[in-house]
């Protein structure tokens, strides 16, 4: 008997009731069976799942690559200036090997030369000698400086060790003031010049005037320069020469500012400066209408400065005023001395009184070293018997208020170091010292408020600062 035909047998045994309740668990048994299965299958293993999550939480790791030519690899972990903002980790198959290179100028050194040392690609090598050209040119660079290079460089899966690297940035301590980068980015290379940051301290000084204002102020320790600016903000309401007296006093508040590294080189400005003298108070406040042009004014609001400064040196002794006979010492005689002789060493800083374009610069006869400022359709000023001009200093060059045009000598017809300084009103001589240029503007009724809460400040300033 075959075993297919016991199972008819036994089936044709059991009562018909039975047999549908035999069916009936046989297809429950299976719908189980069947989810169970798909359960298990959609569940990965635990020990997989453990594997997927270490994969997720594995970090990125970098690593420094060897130099692609000769310099000092940074090994301080400083992240530069010039990588402002970097990229987030890319997947294990896009990492990124870093790299600083820092070249020290020797002489004759130049931005593309440095450039040159490495092995850039063709097509990327030109890009930056192509920026660099534009926004630096080929200027020798002064020994010593320290030049930034970042390179990066693709490694991972199908990449080859000997994919070249990328110059990501570069950046140079260019001088005291500012920094210069260059970023490449998806846009192209980004140059730009950057202003280094100032560290800016609020100080106080006074002192009380026995013989003159600076050589009582230079004992109190306050700084020349500071003393010269307080000369100018009040040289046309007093001169600190002839009218300060025995007894009178100044307080100023100013601010200094300085670079890490450079407090020797810091810059100083007064904000603020009271003058008593023979019982009157002088008081002025520095306020600035656009950012960086600033200027001194009382507590009205009217400017303390006019068109002109009123000495073309600082601190000054006049040795010869103008005048139209006197006798020449040289030529022994009488003759008129159409402008106004300071006393001042071999190499005193002359300034240029008033804005203007230099008309003459050189040598001009018995004047010597002199130079002529046409500063506008009505004034021009000279300043003769200088031992040199400045640096840039030549025909037709504009010149500010206060720069620095020449120094004090003693070329041509001249017995010693002076200035001889004279000024030109519609082309005649006039006597420097009687003109009385007009005031500049005063502070305009939108800017009063604002004018008003700094004045209040610096006043509490003045006020908290040491007594002399």
């Amino acid at each position: 008997m075959h075993l297919g035909d016991t199972h008819t047998t036994a089936a044709k045994a059991l009562p018909s009731g039975n047999r549908v309740s035999a069916f009936l668990s046989l297809f429950k048994i299976l719908v189980w069976l069947s989810v169970i299965s798909a359960i298990v299958g959609m569940k990965p293993s635990r020990a997989e799942a453990a594997r997927q999550k270490a994969v997720r939480k594995e970090p990125a790791r970098f690593k420094a690559i060897s130099p692609a030519s000769p310099g000092r690899i940074s090994g301080n972990g400083h992240v530069p200036k010039a990588l402002l903002r970097q990229p987030d980790p890319a997947p294990s198959d896009f990492l990124e090997k870093r790299e600083h290179v820092v070249q020290q100028t020797k002489h004759g050194d130049t931005l593309l030369e440095l450039l040159s040392r490495f092995r850039l690609p063709p097509a990327e090598k030109q890009v930056w000698t192509r920026s660099i050209k534009r926004n630096f040119g080929a200027q020798t660079l002064p020994p010593g400086k320290e030049i930034h290079f970042y390179f990066f460089k693709p490694v991972g899966q199908g990449r080859s060790q000997s994919t070249p690297s990328q110059l990501r940035a570069l950046e140079i301590d260019y001088n005291d003031a500012s920094t210069l980068t260059w970023e490449k980015s998806a846009k192209g290379i980004l140059f730009q010049q950057r202003e280094k940051p100032y560290d800016v301290e609020l100080k106080t000084a006074s002192a009380t005037v026995e013989d003159s204002v600076l050589s009582d102020g230079q004992k109190a320790g306050i700084h020349p320069t500071l003393l010269s600016q307080l000369a100018d903000i009040f040289t046309w309401d007093i001169d600190l020469e002839k009218e300060i007296r025995q007894g009178d006093s100044f307080k100023i508040v100013y601010e200094q500012r300085s670079r890490k590294g450079q407090e020797s080189k810091a810059s100083l400005r007064i904000l603020a400066a009271e003058l008593i003298n023979a019982g009157q108070k002088l008081t002025a406040v520095y306020f600035e209408k656009q950012r960086g042009q600033g200027n001194y004014y009382n507590l009205e609001g009217r400017s303390l400065a006019r068109s002109f400064l009123r000495f073309p040196l600082e601190f000054t002794s006049i040795t010869s005023y103008f005048t139209h006979s006197r006798f020449h010492p040289i030529l022994k005689t009488n003759l008129p001395h159409t402008g106004v002789d300071f006393a001042a060493q071999r190499g005193t800083p002359v300034r240029a009184v008033g804005n203007g374009v230099i008309s003459q610069a050189g040598w001009n006869g018995t004047y010597g070293k002199a130079i002529d400022i046409q500063h506008d359709a009505t004034y021009m000023t000279r300043y003769a018997h200088l031992s040199r001009l400045a640096d840039g200093i030549r025909d037709g060059v504009p010149v500010r208020k206060g720069q620095v045009i020449g120094y004090v000598g003693s070329t041509g017809r001249s017995t010693g170091p002076h200035l001889h300084f004279e000024l030109y009103k519609d082309q005649q001589y006039v006597d420097p010292l009687s003109v009385d240029f007009p005031a500049e503007e005063a502070i305009e009724p939108a800017l009063q408020r604002t004018f008003d809460n700094q004045k209040q400040l610096l006043l509490v300033e003045l006020a908290s600062g040491p007594q002399s």
